[in-house]
């Protein structure tokens, strides 16, 4: 009996596939790039097939979705050496079904090779959404940056098709109501020669950002960054940067924005905004060397806001990360008034009461909070928790610094 239940666990192990290694995609401009375009891997797929990620039902599994690279239509390749029988209640999972919501489904999947070609042909009259606000060029190559503010019908069909692939790569991304009037819409697109040679272009679409503008005093608003996506092919260029900066810059052009805030940033996001915002502080009077040294200041932190539109908590972690980059590490004394300058910080609210907790959500980071939440601890506990959070505090901003010195410019 036990030899029994080892063989079925055997056979069935080989029928359950990690879905971040047997899902890959594409982006694609031809019919004929499908076999030869580059693969890429989702960042997560936890939404599609549970928190294990796994596929069951498929022996040696390959799932290729092509995406159109201009307009973002999908069409599904599946691939496997066998299929797990109906044994025991289970059943092999349904792919396309689970990668892509049914609700979605007729706007985003195409099932038929020849209609995907359709697609593919049918694109090349793709003409970006909204107005330009800036382009640059990277690499050799050209990137242009579009506001988007409205809600035709063809938009907000584009637009479902690029969220859905965004749930692959943004934690807890969704779908958003894009007939609320406060949602805005920022995409980056690389401008390309079609290669037939009389001069016309096409726009590859390289990302997205979505914010929601939440209302503030004196007719001012507060634009929060919900998602942000760069295609996986764009990667690890300096792309990502350019368009965060490109779509920071319009947005501090724009009289009604009082500051640009996060909602709930991964830990990809925070180094990339981070990054962007110490290389413009650091051309701020405000936030010279001498100024650094002194501590943070109310003119630093008002300098941010009106110059930049950063808020007061980015603006105190910028002024601790553009510090610690100018520290003497060697010079004890240098490092040790660093040190008690953010301890200082991460200390307050181990010593504050429940009433000041509410203010203290503008000087910390949730995790921050979550780590600091200990006003019952012993003094002793109390040093091993920040030096522990100061540790890790200073591994991160270091891993920002870095990024600095071997980028000191982001265009």
């Amino acid at each position: 009996m036990v030899m029994e239940d080892l063989t079925n666990v055997d056979r069935n192990r080989k029928y359950i596939s990690d879905g971040l290694q047997a899902v890959k995609m594409t982006f694609v401009q031809d019919i004929n790039e499908m076999n030869t375009a580059p693969r890429y891997s989702p960042d997560m797929v936890y939404q599609h097939f549970g928190e294990e990620e796994t596929i069951y039902g498929y022996a040696d599994l390959e799932v290729t979705i092509h995406h159109s690279a201009q307009t973002l239509y999908s069409y599904i390749n599946i691939c496997y050496s066998s299929k797990a029988k109906n044994d025991n209640g289970l059943e092999a999972d349904d792919i396309e079904d689970k990668l892509v919501h049914i609700d979605v489904r007729p706007n985003v999947l195409v099932t038929e090779k020849g209609a995907f070609n359709q697609k593919l042909i049918s694109q090349k009259n793709f003409q970006p959404y909204g107005e330009m606000v800036h382009k640059f060029q990277s690499k050799g190559k050209n990137f242009e940056v579009y506001r988007v503010t409205e809600q035709s019908e063809d938009f907000n069909l584009f637009l479902e098709r690029i969220q859905t692939l965004g749930m692959f790569f943004i934690e807890c991304c969704s779908l958003t109501d894009n007939t609320e009037e406060n949602w805005l819409h920022y995409f980056i697109y690389e401008r390309c020669d079609t290669g037939e040679g009389d001069g016309s272009t096409i726009a590859k679409v390289a990302g997205f950002a979505t914010l929601y503008k939440f209302y503030n005093y004196f007719e001012k608003v507060r634009p929060r960054i919900a998602q942000m996506l760069l295609l996986p092919q764009y990667r690890k260029s300096g792309i990502g940067a350019q368009f965060m900066e490109s779509f920071l810059r319009d947005l501090r052009a724009t009289p009604e924005v009082f500051d640009v805030t996060v909602e709930s940033p991964g830990d990809q996001f925070t180094f990339l905004r981070d990054y962007v915002d110490c290389i413009n502080c650091m051309n701020l009077p405000e936030f010279s060397s001498e100024n650094l040294k002194n501590g943070f200041s109310d003119k630093m932190r008002m300098a941010a806001l009106d110059k930049l539109k950063i808020s007061k908590a980015q603006s105190r972690r910028v002024y601790e990360i553009l510090r610690f980059r100018q520290t003497n590490k060697k010079d004890k004394e240098d490092l040790k008034a660093q040190r008690i300058d953010v301890k200082r910080r991460l200390y307050a609210p181990m010593k504050r009461s429940e009433r000041d907790w509410k203010r203290l959500n503008l000087a910390l980071t949730q995790e921050e909070l979550r780590q600091a939440a200990c006003g019952e601890m012993d003094e002793e506990t109390k040093f091993s928790t920040l030096t522990q959070m100061y540790d890790r505090l200073m591994e991160s901003y270091q891993k920002t610094i870095d990024r600095i010195e071997a980028h000191p410019k982001i265009f």
